[in-house]
């Protein structure tokens, strides 16, 4: 993923750009109609190859949270 910060004429912006199928297919989900949030917090590595989540706020985090039916039926979901 390339993640540009774009600032100029009065405008602040965030630009995904996604270098993967994978990262194409989670960036497809902001069009959808989600609830979206932001969140800080922190993300760190730990041992066994998984991430954390901690309180820490050196991370923003776009959170999306599936539709309503979405969450009903999450076979459903794409």
């Amino acid at each position: 993923m390339k993640i540009a910060l774009y600032i100029a004429e009065g405008y602040e912006q965030i630009v995904l750009t996604p270098e993967t199928a994978t990262e194409t297919s989670i960036l497809a989900k902001l069009d959808d109609a989600r609830s979206v949030e932001i969140k800080r917090g922190q993300f760190y590595a730990c041992q066994g190859g998984w991430v954390r989540h901690s309180s820490g706020d050196n991370s923003t985090i776009i959170v999306l949270e599936a539709a309503p039916d979405a969450r009903a039926n999450p076979g459903a979901m794409g």
